[in-house]
C-alpha cells in the first residue's frame, strides 16, 4: 500500500520530478556541506524526498524545525539524505504495524457450534499456530461432539459454526448465540472428550476406572481467507467495538502445569474472572466426572456468587500470568466441610497437547521463536482420533442426568451453520503438520525409527536407531490405562549420530513408560514407533522378591530370619496353592530361579503389609506392596483388589512378569483428606494370562485400621500372606492407586454429584 508522506500530492510530484529527467538536475548549484531543508515548505520537503521509497517509510513527523522518518532499514537513498540534510532525522528498525481486526481471533472469544440435535456457543482457548505453520485454535474437545441429553450417546461431531458478535455475548451484558458474520471459523482437527467410556448410573462401583487418554481437549483449523490468529487472552473490555483483540489480559509466552495460587480464565459468558487452585483436592485426583466422563485435569475453587465459571465458558483460556495452563471443562456448585462454593474443572493443557499430539505453536514456525512455544508433546497423531464413530465417540458434550445443565435456548436457525455436517467433519485423525504430510510436492514421509522394549536402570540411557543424522522426537508417559504407572513423563528431541544410533537419558522414578519416537526430516514426521520402558534398580534383578537374609522383605516365599519359615507367601485358608513350604536358606521356591537344573518357581504371593492405619495408606510412599512370583517371563499379570467399605470401589491391574518370574503392585489411596473411608477388609486376587483350567488363583487379603487401631504400616506376624511383622517395605512403587474414592467418596468433597459441563447448549424447536 502506497502512504502518503506530507500530502496526497507527495506521490504525483515525486514522479513529476522523476519525470523531468535531467532537466530536474538543473537547479542552482548546492552549497558544500548538509544543508537545512525547510520543513514548512511541503515544496522542498517533496523534493527532498521525491527519490525515498515510500513503502519503506513507517513514520513521519515535523517537529522543532526537524523532519523525522522512522524506515525499516536505511537504504542509500536514507544515507544520502541524511547527508544531505542536517535537520532530517532517521529512526531505523520501525515496521510496518498492522491494523487491529476484528476477525482476529484470540484467546477467551466466544464461537458457535451446530449439529443435528441443536446449537450451542463455548469459547475459545488459545490461539496459535501447528507445526506447518497453519493457524489453530485450542479449545475443550465436549464442544466438538453432538450427543443425546437424555441418553448420553454421541450420534458424532458438531459442526464448527461462526465466532459470536462479542457486543451481545453474556460478557457484554447480552443474550448471546449471535453470528459476527465474518464466515465459519473452520474445522475441527483433533477433538477427544473422556475416552469411550460413558459413566453409566449413579451407584460409582459400576462406573470404569479412568484411562490416561481421557482428556477433554480439541483443535479448530482455522480458516486463513476469512480469520487471522492473535496470540493473547481478550480482557472483554473491547466488546463493544466487537473487536476483542484490542485490549488484551495477557500475551501467552509459554505452556505450563498450574501452580497454587490465584488463576485466571476469559470466556463469552462470565468474561475474565479469578479462583484459586484447589491444591488439596489436585493432589488427591486427576480425574474429575464431567457430565458422564472422565477428564484428566485440576480444580479451581471460586465464590458462588463470582463464578469462575459458568455455561457457554466451555474451552475458555485458563491461564496464570503469561502461561497457558488449560481450558474449561466443567464446573457447578460444590460444598466441603460446611462450606458452599464453586467448583470448577480446568482440562490441563500440557497434558492434553501431549495425549493428543498436537504440535501447538505460540509464533508461526518461520518466525524464529516458534521451537522455543512449541509445546508438542511428541506423541503419535494418529492416537489423536478426533472423528470416532458413536461406539467410540467419548466426548460427550453433554452431561448425564444428574448434571446435564447445559442449557440452550436458540432457535432452530443457529443449527443453519452454512455447513453440512458430513463435510464439516475435519479430518482429526492426526494434527495438522501430519494431515500436511501427502500434499502434493511436500517432501516423502521419513522412515520410522526403531526401538525394542528395554528395562533400564533409574536415569539409565533409552537407545534406538533412525535415519543417520536426523532428528528424533522422544516423549514418554507412564505406560498402561490405568493409574498404576510410573509418575514421570515428558519429551526430548534428540539427533541420531552417523550410524543411525540415538540414546537419551531415562527417568528415574522405577515403572513402566510407554516411549513413542518419530523421526522428523525437512518438517515431516515419520509414523509412530512405540515401545516400552521398564525402569528397575540395580539390585531388583537379583534381589527380586526372594532375597535372602535381612532383604526378605520382598521373599515371595519364605520369612527373612525365621528358620521356622513356613513360606505361607500370603495364601491363606483360600489358598493352599500358594504355599512355598520351604524356609528362607534352604527354598527352591525363591523367586529367583536362575540356577542351573533348579525347578521352576512355585507360585507364591506376599502382602506386605497385612494391616496399615488409614493415614499411612494415603501415603504415596506407604501403602501396600503386593508381589507375586512363580510366571512365566513376560507373561500378564493381573490384580484384582475386591471392593471393600462403602464407597470404596475394587480395581484391576496388570502387570508383567519379569525375567524372574515376578510381578509387583502397589496400592494406596487417594483421598488423603478423608482417609477413614478406607477403613475395611479387602480380598485380592492374581491370575496369570498363561493360566490353564487347573490353576487357581493366587489369593490373600489385607485390612485397613483406624489410626488408633493400626500398627504403624508394618505387617502382621501370623505368617499368613507373607507377612514378616517387619514395619515398612522396601519394594519399588509402581504407583497403582485405589482409585475407587474418585468415583465414591472423592466425589463427597464436591457435593456428592457428578460435575456438569458448562457447554451452553440451545435446543431446536
Amino acid at each position: 500500500m502506497q502512504k502518503k508522506l506530507v500530502q496526497s500530492s507527495l506521490a504525483l510530484t515525486a514522479a513529476a520530478a522523476l519525470g523531468l529527467g535531467s532537466a530536474f538536475f538543473a537547479s542552482p548549484a548546492m552549497a558544500d556541506g548538509p544543508q537545512k531543508i525547510d520543513v514548512q515548505s511541503d515544496k522542498q520537503v517533496e523534493k527532498a524526498l521525491a527519490e525515498i521509497d515510500p513503502g519503506n517509510v513507517n513514520a513521519y513527523g515535523v517537529k522543532n524545525g526537524k523532519l523525522n522518518l522512522g524506515v525499516e532499514k536505511k537504504t542509500d537513498e536514507i544515507k544520502d539524505l541524511e547527508k544531505r540534510f542536517d535537520n532530517v532525522d532517521v529512526i531505523e528498525g520501525v515496521g510496518e504495524l498492522k491494523p487491529y481486526a476484528a476477525n482476529d481471533i484470540v484467546g477467551g472469544a466466544g464461537y458457535l457450534v451446530t449439529s443435528p440435535s441443536g446449537g450451542g456457543a463455548c469459547s475459545t482457548g488459545f490461539s496459535g499456530w501447528d507445526g506447518a505453520g497453519n493457524p489453530i485454535v485450542l479449545t475443550a474437545g465436549h464442544c466438538a461432539k453432538d450427543y443425546n441429553e437424555d441418553t448420553g450417546v454421541i450420534s458424532g461431531p458438531s459442526t464448527v459454526d461462526q465466532t459470536e458478535q462479542p457486543s451481545t455475548a453474556p460478557a457484554a451484558g447480552g443474550d448471546g448465540f449471535n453470528r459476527s458474520g465474518l464466515g465459519v471459523i473452520g474445522t475441527w482437527g483433533f477433538s477427544s472428550y473422556g475416552s469411550g467410556d460413558y459413566l453409566v448410573g449413579d451407584d460409582p462401583n459400576g462406573w470404569p476406572q479412568p484411562k490416561s487418554t481421557d482428556i477433554d481437549f480439541a483443535v479448530i483449523n482455522v480458516d486463513e481467507t476469512k480469520y487471522d490468529v492473535k496470540n493473547g487472552v481478550t480482557d472483554w473490555t473491547s466488546a463493544s467495538t466487537n473487536d476483542l483483540s484490542t485490549k488484551l489480559a495477557t500475551d501467552i509466552k509459554q505452556v505450563g502445569s498450574e501452580q497454587p495460587g490465584t488463576v485466571q480464565k476469559s470466556g463469552r459468558t462470565t468474561g475474565v474472572t479469578e479462583g484459586e487452585v484447589w491444591t488439596e483436592y489436585n493432589e488427591a485426583f486427576d480425574y474429575a466426572n464431567i457430565g458422564g466422563y472422565w477428564v484428566h485435569g485440576f480444580g479451581v475453587r471460586s465464590d458462588v456468587d463470582d463464578p469462575f465459571s459458568q455455561p457457554g465458558d466451555s474451552g475458555g483460556a485458563v491461564f496464570q500470568g503469561d502461561t497457558a495452563v488449560g481450558v474449561i471443562s466443567g464446573g457447578g456448585p460444590a460444598e466441603s466441610n460446611g462450606t458452599t462454593f464453586q467448583f470448577g474443572w480446568v482440562a490441563d493443557l500440557d497434558y492434553s497437547l501431549q495425549q493428543s499430539g498436537t504440535d501447538f505453536r505460540l509464533t508461526p514456525p518461520d518466525n524464529g521463536g516458534g521451537d522455543d512455544a512449541n509445546a508438542d508433546a511428541g506423541a503419535d497423531g494418529a492416537d489423536s482420533d478426533a472423528g470416532a464413530d458413536g461406539a467410540a465417540a467419548n466426548a460427550d458434550a453433554g452431561a448425564d442426568g444428574a448434571g446435564a445443565n447445559a442449557d440452550a435456548g436458540a432457535d432452530g436457525a443457529d443449527s443453519d451453520a452454512g455447513a453440512d455436517g458430513a463435510g464439516a467433519n475435519a479430518d482429526a485423525g492426526a494434527d495438522g503438520a501430519d494431515a500436511d504430510a501427502s500434499d502434493d510436492g511436500n517432501p516423502e514421509k521419513p522412515e520410522a525409527p526403531k526401538a525394542e522394549n528395554q528395562t533400564i536402570k533409574p536415569n539409565g540411557q533409552v537407545t534406538g536407531t533412525a535415519t543417520p543424522n536426523t532428528q528424533v522426537e522422544v516423549s514418554w508417559a507412564p505406560a498402561g490405562t490405568g493409574p498404576q504407572a510410573a509418575p514421570a513423563e515428558g519429551s526430548k528431541t534428540v539427533t541420531s549420530d552417523a550410524e543411525g544410533n540415538f540414546t537419551l537419558e531415562g527417568p528415574e522414578a522405577e515403572g513402566d513408560y510407554a516411549y513413542k519416537a518419530q523421526t522428523v526430516v525437512d518438517g515431516q514426521k515419520s509414523d509412530v514407533t512405540s515401545f516400552t520402558v521398564t525402569v528397575q534398580a540395580a539390585d531388583d534383578a537379583t534381589a527380586d522378591a526372594a532375597a535372602e537374609g535381612d532383604d526378605a522383605n520382598a521373599d515371595a516365599a519364605a520369612e527373612g530370619d525365621d528358620s521356622n519359615a513356613n513360606a505361607d507367601a500370603g495364601a491363606d485358608a483360600k489358598d493352599a496353592n500358594a504355599d512355598a513350604a520351604a524356609d528362607s536358606k534352604d527354598s527352591n521356591a525363591d523367586a529367583d530361579d536362575s540356577k542351573d537344573g533348579e525347578a521352576p518357581a512355585e507360585r507364591a504371593i506376599a502382602i506386605e503389609p497385612k494391616e496399615i492405619a488409614a493415614s499411612e495408606f494415603v501415603k504415596e510412599d506407604k501403602g501396600v506392596k503386593i508381589t507375586v512370583k512363580g510366571f512365566d517371563e513376560g507373561e500378564k499379570v493381573t490384580l484384582e483388589v475386591m471392593a471393600g467399605p462403602e464407597n470404596v470401589k475394587g480395581i484391576e491391574l496388570t502387570e508383567t512378569a519379569n525375567a524372574d518370574g515376578v510381578a509387583r503392585f502397589s496400592i494406596y489411596g487417594t483421598s488423603a483428606s478423608n482417609p477413614s473411608v478406607y477403613v475395611g477388609k479387602y480380598d485380592v486376587s492374581v491370575t496369570g494370562a498363561n493360566d490353564t483350567d487347573d490353576e487357581s488363583p493366587l489369593t490373600g487379603s489385607f485390612k485397613v485400621v483406624a489410626d488408633d487401631q493400626g500398627n504403624g504400616g508394618g505387617g502382621s506376624d501370623d505368617g499368613k500372606d507373607g507377612g514378616n511383622g517387619g514395619g515398612g517395605s522396601d519394594l519399588p512403587r509402581t504407583g497403582a492407586e485405589l482409585t475407587g474414592l474418585a468415583a465414591g467418596a472423592g466425589l463427597l468433597l464436591v457435593g456428592g454429584a457428578a460435575v456438569v459441563l458448562t457447554m451452553r447448549r440451545v435446543k431446536k424447536n
